[in-house]
């Protein structure tokens, strides 16, 4: 897996906007594997009360996944995709919550593809005081849609209300 500090922001790599970006950036990469960072913060989307409940981190290991594929995209110069979990065969959640503050590393590692979907062994680890502890896996199924056309909006995954 590559190290660097200087991998592009997490918006360019997933089709995602705020507030629903959850990751703050990917610090692996290699093909069909990212590891991404991000810490819990007050006011960050589903963090209530000063936590983060363990349940939510299905859809931090799913941007770790288009992060992954993002990055593969803009490498080889084409667009990213949209996407959605269609299955999620396994969830662990090791503890209940996150607190605000702790950082995070959530993982994924492609297990299987083809041109409309994709498997993923996903795991999210705390990191304290210099060792990773995990707290959670998951092996996620993921749909691959369509591309985002040359201005940055997405084209849809199913017919706009005036197609029907």
């Amino acid at each position: 897996m590559t190290t660097r500090d200087d991998f592009p922001p997490i918006s360019q790599l997933i089709p995602h906007r705020e507030p629903m970006i959850l990751l703050d950036k990917l610090v692996d990469w290699s093909r069909g594997s990212a590891r991404c960072s991000m810490v819990v913060s007050e006011g960050a989307r589903f963090v209530e009360d000063g936590k983060l409940d363990s349940p939510c981190l299905l859809e931090h290991m799913a941007q770790a996944v288009a992060v992954c594929l993002g990055y593969e995209m803009l490498l080889s110069g084409r667009g990213l995709r949209v996407g959605m979990i269609v299955s999620c065969r396994t969830f662990e959640a090791l503890i209940p919550t996150m607190k605000v503050g702790e950082t995070l590393l959530v993982s994924a590692e492609q297990v299987a593809a083809n041109l409309s979907a994709s498997t993923f062994d996903c795991s999210v680890d705390r990191t304290c005081e210099g060792t990773d502890e995990r707290i959670a896996r998951a092996s996620l199924t993921l749909y691959h849609g369509d591309s985002i056309n040359e201005t940055g909006t997405h084209l849809s995954l199913s017919p706009s209300p005036d197609e029907g």
